[in-house]
């Protein structure tokens, strides 16, 4: 599982790598599994034909810099994979957590930094109390625990912005840091995102096409019925304009579902969906595991 890659153009913000750090993946991975084309794999596990050393690529977000740095590196190794696209940033919208994401990478010497200032924002702000509040009980090492990668003020963050505060709330807070940078939306924003016609051109290309929901909820479980099914639908019907065939793959996004889930993505005729993390098995076609890039790093560096 990939999202983000850096080069002279593309900002090296937390977990992003480069081309030539996805290569040395790819061969230290084939040293172990044989690494199908997308195609290949989705078919052989429609089939439940899959060999347990066989194993695949995936994308999620639509990232220009995955078409830009990674994609070049695929064609090299003659290798297609999966790419999970929120469909609202590749019709001319934009969503913050991708926004907020390069912010607080290009606005702050560290990610610690930036954790700091969020929290003296959140100090001056009326959710000050419930975040202190939420926060006595809180053990870091035991939330999200199944990401190894992350660091405890990651979790921390992340308990604050899903579990305390959530997107309305969390949005509010940013924005007034935003605010106090001056940031130029447009421009900053212009090289976030593959178009419509770069998600055509990897489908021509055989990569396969799915579901990362419309607006990429951060805690997507969160939400009640209705709103998840709008997520799912408006994804898939965007999807299947623009590439003129039914999308029927997906990926979770932050490992967020549950059955109301599960029984959309049926409804949906999805076949084939991925989870973010190995910590669990396989308990249906819907939740195939996935190893994050970093954990491969980790071992390449042992």
């Amino acid at each position: 599982m990939f999202h983000h890659f850096y080069n002279e153009k593309h900002i090296q913000g937390q977990g992003a790598i480069s081309a030539d750090e996805l290569a040395q993946i790819i061969e230290f991975y084939q040293q172990s599994y044989r690494i199908l084309p997308a195609r290949d794999w989705l078919e052989k596990a429609n089939q439940g034909t899959l060999a347990d050393n066989e194993a695949c690529l995936t994308f999620d977000d639509a990232l220009l810099c995955q078409y830009e740095v990674a994609l070049p590196v695929l064609q090299q190794f003659d290798l297609t994979a999966f790419w999970f696209v929120y469909s609202s940033v590749i019709t001319g919208g934009s969503e913050k957590l991708e926004i907020y994401r390069k912010f607080r990478t290009v606005c702050f010497e560290s990610i610690d930094e930036f954790y700091r200032c969020f929290f003296r924002t959140i100090g001056d702000s009326p959710y000050q109390a419930d975040v202190a509040t939420a926060l006595r009980g809180f053990i870091p090492e035991e939330y999200l625990k199944q990401f190894p990668f992350y660091t405890n003020p990651d979790r921390q963050f992340r308990f604050v912005r899903d579990q305390v505060l959530g997107p309305a709330a969390y949005t509010e807070v940013l924005d007034l840091m935003m605010q106090a940078e001056k940031i130029d939306l447009p421009e900053f924003t212009s090289d976030l995102w593959m178009n419509d016609q770069q998600v055509l051109d990897l489908h021509d290309q055989e990569h396969v096409i799915g579901l990362h929901s419309h607006t990429h909820p951060t805690a997507l479980a969160a939400l009640d019925a209705d709103a998840q099914r709008v997520e799912y639908q408006t994804n898939f019907e965007t999807l299947n304009r623009i590439l003129r065939v039914a999308p029927d793959t997906v990926s979770h996004p932050c490992n967020s579902y549950n059955t109301d889930t599960l029984k959309i993505l049926k409804d949906l005729e999805i076949k084939v969906g991925f989870r973010s993390n190995m910590a669990e098995q396989q308990a249906s076609q819907l939740e195939f595991p996935r190893e994050d890039h970093a954990n491969i790093m980790d071992k390449i560096a042992a």
